[in-house]
């Protein structure tokens, strides 16, 4: 038998409503948070069409992971009152949201971004516009040296068991499989870059176990052997779990570093907490820039440390 829904859910779900179009009510909205697909000329028609319904002092808000701001912006009708709110799935379960700031971002939208953030429980970081803002790019080496690693001859298993050891909650391979595969090459298409092995393995149509039912993994949790021919060996290499940790730690700092040298971000622990925050990087570490400093890694690179 079904359970019944307890009175203060009820309660919440009568406040809901819903809508197949834009019409006069959403003049009366104070923030739209739009999460459609990612795709920019789909997003240009839905600010098209909100900027026509709402007020000029509604905030409208992106969900976006992949596409700049910048690239959104000239399509609302205010862009003092247009920013990111980007949520990290599973949303019910992940602790952060990144506030982001446009160039025209007024310091207002922002605080009320922040404040809305942190009235529904979630824990929001500042940062300004930037490809993947602070959490995925700074994860894009995750998945980028895992992918070298592939085409060095490593196992599947032996990549991802080499970062749960180090204490994500996931390896690299099974949580591009979890996302989506095309999710994850579009992204590196829309940086200028080529992955050959990613590019065969979503022509194969392969997106994912979950989405289309087939991707680097079966159904039981094992690598599906018929993915194996579809990764490109470039150069065998015999890599340890160490080898390949260190890597990705060395590229992710490098992220970090950057970011904050460009004012994305002006204070590390914004890097390490939205690391462990967005991605479940084993909070114990304090964060890749944390650690970094802790293993000697920091003054070795760089001849100083973030903290």
């Amino acid at each position: 038998a079904k359970k019944k829904l307890k009175a203060p859910v009820e309660d919440l779900l009568a406040r809901v409503s819903f809508a197949k179009e834009f019409g006069p009510e959403w003049g009366e909205v104070d923030l739209v948070v739009e999460a459609v697909f990612e795709d920019l000329k789909v997003k240009e028609q839905v600010y098209t069409e909100i900027s026509q319904c709402v007020s000029d002092q509604c905030i409208i808000a992106t969900n976006t992971s992949s596409i700049p701001l910048h690239k959104m912006q000239p399509y609302v009708s205010n862009p003092t009152r247009f920013g990111g709110l980007h949520f990290f799935s599973p949303v019910w379960l992940m602790q952060l949201v990144e506030v982001v700031k446009g160039d025209q971002t007024s310091p207002d939208t922002v605080d009320n971004l922040v404040s809305f953030a942190a009235s529904i429980r979630k824990r929001p970081i500042i940062c300004k516009d930037n490809p993947g803002f602070v959490v995925n790019a700074v994860l894009f080496p995750y998945f980028m040296d895992a992918l070298s690693f592939l085409e060095s001859g490593t196992p599947i298993e032996a990549v991802d068991a080499a970062f749960v050891k180090f204490g994500m909650p996931v390896g690299p391979i099974r949580l591009l499989d979890e996302v989506g595969i095309d999710v994850g090459y579009n992204v590196i298409k829309g940086r200028g870059l080529e992955q050959e092995t990613l590019k065969r393995v979503v022509e194969d149509g392969r997106l994912g176990l979950k989405k289309s039912g087939k991707g680097f993994f079966l159904a039981d949790g094992s690598v599906d052997p018929a993915v194996l021919p579809f990764i490109v060996i470039k150069e065998k290499k015999q890599l340890s779990q160490e080898d390949m940790q260190m890597k990705v730690l060395t590229d992710m700092v490098a992220v970090g570093k950057d970011l904050l040298e460009r004012g994305i971000v002006t204070d590390p622990r914004m890097v390490d907490i939205g690391m462990i925050w967005g991605t479940g990087y084993p909070p114990e570490k304090g964060g890749p820039l944390k650690w970094s400093d802790l293993i000697g890694l920091s003054k070795k690179l760089f001849g100083k440390d973030f903290y």
